[in-house]
């Protein structure tokens, strides 16, 4: 008797873990949406459509789910397709907030007529603002997955489904949101988060840290923002054609941006990090410096209240980190951070100082800016070397620093001065600088040739005060390295590599290769060499299609934590959404002076 009660009480927990796991799996079975099939059912892949389709489906798409009403027929093979498909339709309101569904089933049109169904009851199907649409072009398998290990591919361009589940598959965009610090691995913490928090038809199980199977696959992903559509690749819109108004509305972006990140002391947000809404402790007063004379060139263009406003309060920021001093017997003036003093700092404050005063008549802060040129004069020797790249200050002890880029900024400095007061010392200086550069570059073979975008600025503005032939063929050679590095798409795999530089391409590095092909471009262009500019041209346009590539826009920006904040800005490269200010400098001052 005793045996039987014993048997019985241990029985009853194993019933309720059957009942428990039935429940379970009814639920389960009710939040999938009815005929829902994984990524292990696939059919034949999924042929690229023609140009215009995407577009079309995206406004079909979008106009039934406003409407609230079933997804009409899809024209032509559209139409006609059978095999097994699967479909993510997001939905975003601008604000931060995203909805995703999955669709699957017997051809693209009741793939895409299930996820449609599936935002029924979703409260941003009719308040949306974009609406993105990624059709699953292919998938392959794997086993053993470690996702606290780095991943073994490119996170840019493929998703990810744990077992083969659409309700544990993340998009490519969503995996790159879900990069752990330093971009090598997955947040395991931060997908579980994102399925939860997007997905309308969620699932109880989550994504464990060592999953046995996996699927890879990638999408033909296209993008609406209510007024157009366009394809994407890698998430980016591909830009392979654009019009100057489309170049004048990256730079109004761009201001905006900056503009955006300029705190009341007047300090820039030095790096963003969109997808999290995080800030870097970091700064750099170089690039501060760099960034305000963007800034103003662009203020000089545009006319932009609020660039202007935004830059002064970044000026009163700089001017509270000048001292003043005596060095080799001079009255100067120095930009101080973290004790040092370098010539890139002092040269690009002046280059920003130079230009408000230009573009804006203001000659407030003429002579700061002539004092930190005293400076650059100061510490040149009579054969135009630039003798300290950095000293502690206010020791005034020499550092063995040396920086490629320092004497071109120096130099483009000096010819700024130069411009507003006339000062032939300061265009002597320049001068001197200038040649004894190109003595130093001639020594190196192509392969080692700095790519000197600050120095192609100086010589523009050197060979017009002074022409000498070297100058002209000094430029010639950089334009022509600078060229030979560029990406095409007919020399690497990935076509948005088009016009980028370094492997994977750049915003920065990119960036400032156009603006020194803009300077060479206007000396070819008006010291006669016609052929060499058509070239660079050429160049210059497959870059400023880099450009825009990179720049966040709201294909991007609907999945940052604030969209608002993120749009205009440039990110580190197509597959890092990190914006610094510096890559935004230089993407302005090369869009606003292409040819």
């Amino acid at each position: 008797m005793l045996n039987r009660k014993k048997t019985w009480f241990l029985f009853v927990p194993v019933l309720l873990l059957f009942a428990a796991a039935v429940y379970l799996g009814l639920q389960k079975a009710e939040s999938r949406p009815a005929g829902l099939v994984d990524f292990n059912n696939l059919g034949q892949p999924l042929p690229d459509l023609e140009p215009g389709e995407g577009e079309a489906l995206v406004a079909l798409v979008a106009s039934s789910l406003k409407e609230g009403e079933r997804l009409p027929p899809l024209p032509g093979k559209l139409g006609e397709d059978k095999n097994h498909r699967i479909c993510f339709v997001t939905l975003a309101d601008g604000l931060g907030k995203r909805a995703v569904s999955v669709g699957s089933g017997a051809g693209l049109y009741e793939a895409l007529a299930r996820a449609g169904e599936a935002l029924s009851n979703e409260p941003l199907r009719k308040t949306f603002r974009w609406i993105k649409l990624d059709l699953v072009k292919g998938a392959q398998s794997g086993k053993d997955l470690d996702l606290e290990k780095p991943l073994g591919m490119d996170p840019s361009l493929f998703g990810l489904a744990i077992d083969g589940d659409v309700e544990k598959a993340l998009l490519p965009e969503e995996l790159v949101v879900s990069l752990a610090r330093g971009g090598k691995r997955v947040s395991v913490e931060r997908m579980n988060e994102i399925l939860q928090q997007t997905r309308v038809a969620r699932s109880s199980s989550e994504i464990g840290k060592n999953p046995s199977r996996y699927v890879l696959f990638n999408t033909i992903s296209f993008f609406g923002d209510g007024k157009s559509a366009w394809p994407l690749f890698r998430g980016n819109r591909e830009w392979r054609e654009y019009s100057k108004a489309d170049i004048d509305s990256a730079l109004e972006l761009a201001g905006k941006y900056l503009a955006r990140s300029v705190k009341e002391d007047g300090a820039f947000v030095y790096q963003y990090e969109p997808f999290l809404g995080r800030e870097s402790e970091d700064y750099n007063i170089v690039r501060h410096a760099g960034t305000i004379f963007a800034m103003m060139d662009l203020y000089g263009a545009r006319k932009d209240p609020e660039v202007l406003k935004a830059a002064e309060r970044a000026i009163g920021y700089l001017l509270r980190q000048v001292r003043g001093g005596i060095v080799f017997g001079k009255s100067v003036k120095m930009v101080v951070e973290g004790g040092d003093v370098k010539l890139g700092g002092n040269a690009l404050a002046v280059l920003a100082l130079s230009e408000y005063e230009r573009v804006t008549g203001n000659r407030d802060h003429d002579e700061v800016m002539k004092g930190l040129a005293e400076w650059i004069l100061a510490t040149q020797a009579t054969n135009g070397r630039f003798k300290v790249h950095k000293q502690s200050f206010p020791s005034g002890k020499v550092s063995s620093f040396q920086s490629e880029y320092y004497p071109g900024e120096a130099i483009f400095a000096l010819m700024r001065v130069y411009a507003l007061t006339g000062g032939k010392k300061w265009l002597d200086a320049a001068d001197a600088g200038a040649r004894y550069q190109l003595k130093v570059f001639s020594k190196l073979d192509d392969r080692r040739l700095p790519h000197d975008h600050w120095l192609l600025y100086g010589l523009n503005e050197v060979q017009r005060a002074r022409p000498r032939q070297e100058f002209i063929d000094g430029a010639r050679r950089f334009a022509r390295v600078i060229i030979q590095a560029q990406h095409t798409r007919e020399n690497q795999p990935q076509p948005d590599w088009d016009g980028g530089y370094y492997k994977p391409p750049r915003s920065a590095p990119t960036a400032t290769r156009m603006e020194g092909l803009d300077s060479a471009f206007a000396l070819a262009r008006d010291f006669g060499g016609k052929e060499e500019a058509a070239q660079i041209r050429l160049a210059i346009e497959r870059g400023m299609g880099f450009l825009l590539r990179i720049q966040a826009g709201p294909e991007t920006a609907m999945y940052c934590k604030d969209p608002a904040r993120s749009m205009g800005g440039f990110r580190e490269s197509l597959a890092s959404p990190s914006i610094r200010i510096d890559y935004v400098q230089h993407a302005i001052s090369a869009l606003l002076h292409r040819p």
